[in-house]
């Protein structure tokens, strides 16, 4: 049986960030699709349709397609990222099998010292980090990927109906910050959401990172925030048909908002500038004018943390 490969698994492939070259692993679900997505939730997100139902042996041939795939690039990638349309660390949506043989394949490259698995907040347990640690080399940090999205209810669970709330967040960096940061957090935050354009925009990026900031302090837990802004998916799309793509000029002077602040509190957090996507954008020809455009500027920015790319 031959792994489902299709376009859209390897759009996120290769990307540069502050930790160096980024190469992101998209492994099929073997729950079919994200269970949040059956259940209607997330009207901002169609990633969690999935491709089908994989089993593991589909999943552990879909890793050695990858591996050739990517073979140039992961033998000096520094940062690995995990997806699977759903959660990572949800044992109906991966088994300890595929996750054991992904994170073993991780490990035995020499040069990645940092390893993303993009998780729901219920997953992350003590089990479930301990596992990854204890699969991973002392030498690599483990993080956590999480959708807050915004640190504003009504945004987060009224306009994206994404149900996670304050305390199901807050549990989770508890049970991280109990690996002494052997463990970290990257916060997904979504520019311009639902019914916020200009400076409302602006400002709710620049709370939700505060909010990110804050917990990292309060629970000792190392922070990193990925920028990705709005664009109309299918399913956000029917919800709110009005609302437009994130607007560039505004997405730039946000940034360099959220730089100042990670100044001024004199942070080690970084910020990545993720505008690719899995082909879920229903503008992929405006996508694709953007990033021809500003690609260059943003991996710019992206490893050096400098705004001026960004001008």
């Amino acid at each position: 049986m031959r792994p489902k490969i299709n376009n859209a698994d390897i759009q996120l492939g290769v990307a540069y960030g502050p930790d160096g070259k980024r190469v992101a692993l998209a492994i099929g679900n073997e729950n079919g699709s994200c269970p949040f997505y059956l259940r209607g939730d997330c009207h901002h997100c169609d990633i969690g349709e999935g491709e089908g139902l994989f089993t593991p042996d589909m999943n552990l041939e879909r890793l050695e397609w990858l591996k050739d795939y990517f073979k140039d690039d992961l033998q000096d990638a520094e940062h690995l990222l995990v997806y699977n349309s759903g959660s990572v660390l949800d044992q109906r949506e991966m088994s300890r099998r595929t996750l054991g043989t992904i994170l073993g394949y991780i490990s035995s490259l020499d040069k990645c010292k940092v390893v993303s698995l993009d998780s729901r907040e219920m997953y992350v347990t003590k089990d479930s980090l301990d596992y990854v640690v204890k699969s991973l080399r002392e030498d690599q940090q483990a993080r956590i990927i999480l959708g807050i999205e915004s640190q504003n209810d009504e945004i987060r669970i009224g306009k994206l109906n994404k149900r996670m709330t304050k305390g199901g967040i807050e549990r989770l960096f508890s049970n991280v910050g109990e690996y002494n940061g052997e463990v970290g957090i990257d916060v997904n935050i979504v520019f311009q959401p639902p019914e916020l354009t200009g400076e409302e925009a602006i400002q709710e990026v620049v709370e939700t990172m505060k909010y990110g900031l804050e917990l990292s302090e309060q629970y000792g837990v190392p922070v990193d925030f990925n920028f990705h802004p709005y664009y109309q998916s299918e399913r956000s799309g029917k919800m709110f048909p009005d609302h437009p793509r994130a607007n560039l000029r505004d997405a730039k002077e946000a940034l360099g908002r959220m730089k100042m602040i990670l100044e001024e509190k004199a942070s080690n957090s970084k910020i990545f500038i993720g505008w690719q996507d899995e082909e879920h954008d229903q503008e992929q020809d405006v996508k694709v004018r953007e990033l021809e455009r500003e690609l260059e500027r943003f991996n710019q920015f992206n490893v050096s943390q400098n705004v001026r790319f960004l001008e």
